[in-house]
C-alpha cells in the first residue's frame, strides 16, 4: 500500500494496542503539517512569494484526504502560510485525525472503535490490525537514523514532523537515541533531503516543520497548565 506522509505519520503516532495517539495533545498539527508537505510534492499547492500557500487550479490529487485539504485552500477567504494552515486544516477537515485514518481501515491495516463517553460523546480509536506496514515504516526509519542509508525525500520529510513529538528514540534502540535525534535534526535542518527536490518545496518543508513545532509546543504548555 502506498502511503501518504499524512498516513505514515498517523501510523506512528497511534498506540497499537489502545489506537489512541500517543501524545496525550494529540497529532492533529503534525498530520496537518503532513498534508502540506504531500500537496506541496506532489505539486498541487505552492507559495506565492511572500510565504502564502496557494492551490494550483486543476492539480487537485486523486488521495481523498488530500483532495478535501486541496479544496479547502483553493477556497480560504484569505491565503495564509504554513503556519496558519497547520492550525486550521484541522477545523477545515475535522475529525481530522478519523479522514487521516479511513483508507488504513478500509486496507485492514487499522480497525476502528467506536464508543460513547458518559453516554454522550463519541470516541473513535484506531487499533492495529496488520502490523507489517508499520514494521516495514519502523525498520526503513530505524536505518536512516543510525546511518545506515540516506532518507527519500519523502522519509526526510516526515523525519522532520516526528521530532516535536519526540518520537525519534521510539525508532532507535535506547543506546542510540542521541546519535539518531541529532541525525534526525541534521536531516531536517538539510531540506527535504534533496538533490533532487525544488526549493520551493525546501522552503514549504521549512516553515511547516517550525509551524508544527510550535503548534506542539503550544499544545504541550496549555495542556500542562
Amino acid at each position: 500500500m502506498d502511503l501518504i506522509l499524512a498516513e505514515r505519520l498517523l501510523l506512528l503516532f497511534l498506540d497499537d494496542d489502545k489506537g489512541s495517539d500517543r501524545a496525550s495533545w494529540g497529532g492533529d498539527p503534525g498530520i496537518a503539517g503532513a498534508i502540506l508537505l504531500d500537496l506541496t510534492r506532489l505539486q498541487a499547492i505552492d507559495s506565492d512569494g511572500e510565504g502564502k500557500l496557494v492551490a494550483r487550479p486543476g492539480a487537485a490529487p486523486d488521495h481523498p484526504l488530500l483532495a478535501a485539504a486541496h479544496a479547502a485552500i483553493a477556497a480560504a477567504d484569505k491565503p495564509r502560510n504554513a503556519k496558519g494552515w497547520v492550525g486550521r486544516l484541522p477545523r477545515a477537515l475535522k475529525p481530522l485525525r478519523e479522514h487521516a485514518a479511513a483508507r488504513l481501515v478500509e486496507a485492514g491495516v487499522l480497525s476502528e472503535d467506536r464508543r460513547k463517553r458518559l453516554g454522550l460523546f463519541t470516541t473513535t480509536r484506531f487499533p492495529q490490525a496488520d502490523p507489517e506496514p508499520e514494521r516495514a515504516l519502523r525498520e526503513r526509519l530505524r536505518a536512516v537514523l543510525l546511518g545506515e542509508r540516506e532518507p527519500t525525500p519523502e522519509e526526510a520529510m516526515l523525519v522532520g514532523l516526528l521530532l516535536p513529538y519526540d518520537l525519534v528514540k521510539q525508532l532507535v534502540p535506547a543506546e542510540r537515541r542521541k546519535d539518531a535525534k541529532q541525525r534526525a535534526k541534521a536531516i531536517a535542518e538539510g531540506g527535504a533531503a534533496a538533490k533532487a527536490v525544488d526549493d520551493t518545496l525546501k522552503g514549504i518543508q521549512a516553515a511547516v516543520i517550525a509551524s508544527t513545532t510550535a503548534a506542539v509546543l503550544a499544545s504541550t504548555t496549555s495542556g500542562s497548565t
